[in-house]
């Protein structure tokens, strides 16, 4: 029998290959790592933005209409997608890297999107050496929020090779199929009962049909992946609820894992106690500046406004916490005149303009360079008024 386990070496592959980027010293254990997938899942089909009830009743929605392309409305990308072209790349199925695997899921849905387009509700995804294959038929597709579609449909995972001539064929590999039947079965417990416990698609069961759902896959934005890479306790990965007193910058769960991990931390914590902090003031952006909107190079929304009427709430209670510092696409070779300011959780996001202290901005400038951007330690001090270590780069290098 095929398994359907996924080890934990390939979990922490699998939440790379969706950006999702843990160490691999991470203390994560399996049942944290699988948790953190199935969360990972939902963020790239958007799940709680298209869908607001606890149970889902596809009937409830209406039919895709007659015509639309459903292709169209299943592609998904971001800014560095679409200069790339990675999604226009062929299937590698079998073939395919297993950092890839993400990339791949996509394919599979938007396959499901271009067969039904074409009039093929049935979708047989085989892996290279003919050993199983995975059954996909589309019941029925439904229209949610702004001409999102979800496919509904039903499964099987089948080991005896029998394709028929009207059906449609794509490749996968063994990983794939794991995880795209870890969505599937994730999605299957939100069916409604009474879509479940309907005799007729009781019978399907009988003969190994399984009714579940899915909608577009979309690359996760940096706003997500904030929350989505916090790695938990230093020691244990468990939830964290203390800090190291002395530079605010591990995470524990108590004093216990603390104390264990003192001569690990112990050196990178001199480290940073010793780093020179720097006063700087913030604001919010005037219309019309390159900023107004955050637009990451990873995310696939239409951004997030900037403006506001007020001095941001301190979320994190004056305690220290990392920024990202953020120059505009803009700057080439002039001399930038500003930069954009935002925690990872998105609590401010505020401009730091070159002449509130033109040589500690451009000493910033010079450190970042060509990568347009950098993370920095800060401390709030005021409404608009934070303090930055400037010479001291985070360890590990943040992702969002």
């Amino acid at each position: 029998m095929l398994s359907s386990d996924i080890s934990r070496d390939d979990l922490l592959i699998l939440l790379a290959s969706m950006g999702v980027v843990l160490p691999e010293s991470s203390k994560l254990p399996v049942e944290g790592l699988n948790k953190r997938l199935g969360q990972t899942l939902d963020t790239s089909q958007d799940y709680s933005n298209q869908i607001d009830t606890p149970v889902v009743d596809p009937w409830t929605f209406p039919l895709w209409p007659e015509g639309k392309s459903l292709y169209e409305a299943t592609q998904r990308g971001n800014i560095t997608e679409a200069f790339t072209g990675v999604m226009s790349q062929p299937k590698q199925g079998g073939l395919s890297s297993k950092e890839d695997t993400f990339k791949e899921m996509r394919q599979s849905v938007l396959t499901m999107a271009y067969a039904h387009d074409e009039g093929i509700r049935e979708i047989y995804y085989r892996d290279k050496d003919m050993r199983w294959a995975l059954y996909v038929r589309i019941l029925d597709v439904y229209e949610l929020k702004n001409g999102t579609p979800l496919f509904f449909l039903v499964y099987r995972l089948e080991k005896e090779m029998h394709f028929d001539s009207g059906c449609a064929h794509s490749k996968m590999s063994d990983l794939e199929r794991r995880m795209i039947l870890r969505l599937f079965r994730q999605n299957r417990k939100r069916l409604d009962p009474k879509q479940l416990e309907d005799p007729k698609k009781k019978e399907l069961e009988k003969i190994g049909l399984y009714q579940s759902f899915v909608l577009p896959l979309c690359p996760i934005g940096m706003k997500s992946l904030g929350k989505l890479t916090d790695p938990g306790c230093e020691v244990c990965g468990k939830k964290t609820g203390s800090r190291c007193l002395q530079c605010l910058s591990v995470l524990y769960c108590g004093k216990e894992c603390q104390r264990a991990d003192w001569p690990t931390h112990k050196q990178a914590c001199k480290s940073l106690k010793g780093g020179k902090w720097h006063k700087i003031t913030l604001s919010h952006f005037a219309a019309g500046l390159p900023f107004q909107t955050l637009m990451n190079r990873l995310d696939s929304g239409n951004g997030v406004s900037l403006r506001g009427d007020g001095p941001p709430e301190d979320v994190h209670n004056g305690k220290m916490f990392l920024a990202k510092f953020q120059l505009p696409l803009s700057s080439g070779s002039t001399i930038p005149q500003r930069m954009l300011v935002y925690d990872r959780q998105r609590s401010f996001s505020l401009n730091w303009e070159r002449n509130s202290d033109p040589v500690l901005f451009d000493e910033a400038a010079r450190i970042i360079g060509g990568d347009l951007k950098f993370y920095r330690w800060m401390k709030r001090t005021g409404d608009y008024t934070f303090e930055i270590c400037i010479d001291r780069s985070p360890i590990p290098y943040p992702v969002w």
